[in-house]
């Protein structure tokens, strides 16, 4: 029997493409010819970069001429140059070292970079790395990210279809030049998260860019700085639309769900 297409991709939107569903969606491809499409757009819809599978990628997929179809499948990438829970060493210099792949990639809706500096890239820079998916990316999340002030205006600036943006872990360096203006308002949704008080400075120089966010979200925890919560909430007073407040107590009891508080 031969499912119709729909059918079949309906099918594959149920496993996972994290880890735990990678090899069913392998054994997925490798059933019959006209399942292979389909199963390969699943797994290479979520990709996971890190130091441990650089290599692979750019040499099984990316240089590969018979491979590099798969690239139209990426939807959402994370970029780590640290492989997650091994370690490493952080990028150095990110269009070099990432520019080949991502100018390769045309469909990004999901971009997550994490334990990146991007303070001295510039603007051929930016247009060697993100030039690709400038138009299609919708959700940004940048967690432990190195930047200045300029920078990080300049980074969310140059993509006009962000819709939600999420930062976490930030690291503030010392701007070297004046700060560009937007040239259109923060919109969407914001989410905080592991804020630390070195950012109310940062908040305080958000909130004078006059953002339009319709809603913020703020995962807070018992040793949270209260000065950084009022700078927080201080930004999002005359602009937000709605307010939501988590906590997260899975560190000491992991069976206890977050908590969620809507204002």
């Amino acid at each position: 029997m031969t499912l119709p297409p729909e059918v079949l991709d309906k099918v594959l939107e149920n496993i996972p493409t994290e880890s735990e569903g990678r090899p069913t969606l392998i054994a997925c491809a490798l059933v019959a010819t006209w399942w292979a499409g389909p199963s390969q757009r699943r797994l290479f819809s979520s990709v996971l970069i890190h130091s441990q599978n650089y290599e692979q990628w750019i040499n099984g997929v990316v240089r590969s001429g018979s491979n590099t179809h798969l690239l139209g499948y990426v939807r959402s990438l994370r970029h780590y140059p640290r492989t997650p829970d091994i370690g490493g060493y952080p990028m150095r210099n990110f269009p070099k070292d990432s520019g080949e792949y991502l100018s390769a990639l045309h469909n990004i809706r999901s971009l997550e970079l994490a334990d990146i500096g991007i303070e001295h890239i510039g603007e051929e820079g930016f247009r060697t790395c993100f030039s690709a998916f400038r138009e299609t990316l919708t959700d940004l999340t940048l967690t432990a990210f190195i930047t200045s002030f300029s920078a990080f205006v300049t980074l969310v600036d140059y993509f006009p279809n962000i819709t939600t943006l999420r930062l976490s872990m930030l690291t503030m360096d010392p701007d070297e030049g004046p700060v560009p203006s937007l040239s259109r308002p923060l919109r969407g949704k914001i989410c905080l998260c592991y804020i630390h008080p070195g950012c109310v400075e940062f908040f305080n120089r958000l909130a004078g860019l006059d953002p339009e966010y319709e809603e913020l979200v703020i995962e807070t925890c018992p040793s949270m700085d209260t000065k950084l919560l009022e700078s927080i909430l201080q930004f999002g007073a005359s602009a937000v639309k709605y307010l939501r407040l988590t906590t997260q107590l899975q560190r000491e009891y992991p069976n206890t769900p977050r908590l969620h508080y809507a204002l």
